[in-house]
Parts: C-alpha cells; structure tokens; sequence
C-alpha cells in the first residue's frame, strides 16, 4: 500500500502560493507606478517648436501627478505651468493659459508619444503650430 506525503504537497502548494501572490503583487505595483515609468509621457522633453517667426526650442516637464511646466527662452524668456494633464495610451495633451507682452492666451497641447520621441501641434485661436521632441 502506498501512502501519501501530505506534509510535501502542502508545503509545494505554499510554495506555488507565495510565488503566486508575489507575481500577482508585483504586477499590481508595476501598473501603479510602484516600478520603473509607469508614465510613458512623464520626464523632461526638449521640443522644437515651428513657429511663424522660425523654430523656437521649449522645454516641457511632465511631473507623475500631471502637471507641469513649458519653459521658452527665445524669443521672449517665458514659463508656463499646467495641470491636468491626460494621458491615453500614447497620446499626451492639456490646456493652459498664458500671457505674453500682456496679452493672455489660451491654447492646446496635444502630443503624441513614441518612446522618447513626441511630436504634436499646439492648437491656439490663430491656428496649429506643430511641434517636435525627443525626452532629455
């Protein structure tokens, strides 16, 4: 007569359990932000805006909580901030306002991220103004 080991079986089936429940824990934390960019969009993006008066450099940081900052130094040294931020699959845009020689605006950014490369427009009352970048 054979007999069964029940002490080995339960001892595997806690194994496989704990091995388990950390696969299925650290799989929740990684789609939580809890391990490496969970935020394709997130960081520091050195964009190139193609502006009527020519190409103007920009820097944009998007934080982990969806707001952020443009920074413009030529022609005018000009930073806005922005929150609110969507995110969708690999499609990044917000609203802000400004103002500029004390004329306030409203305008659209709207992004398309491909690993640490975006391009886009900014969309304002006079039309789009397409833009492009790659993450610093």
């Amino acid at each position: 007569m054979t007999t069964l080991n029940l002490r080995g079986l339960t001892s595997c089936f806690g194994y496989r359990l704990v091995v388990m429940v950390l696969a299925v824990g650290l799989a929740g934390c990684a789609s939580m932000g809890g391990g490496g960019a969970s935020n394709p969009a997130v960081g520091t993006w050195a964009l190139m805006v193609e502006s009527p008066l020519g190409t103007i450099p920009q820097t944009m940081i998007l934080n982990e909580d969806m707001s952020g900052t443009i920074v413009a130094t030529e022609p005018l040294e000009v930073t806005l901030t922005f929150s609110d931020a969507i995110v969708d699959g690999q499609s990044l845009s917000f609203v802000f306002t400004g103002e500029i020689l004390g004329q306030e605006f409203t305008s659209e950014f709207q992004g398309t991220v491909d690993g640490d490369m975006i391009t886009g427009e900014y969309v304002t009352e006079q039309g789009s103004i397409p833009f492009t970048g790659t993450r610093n």
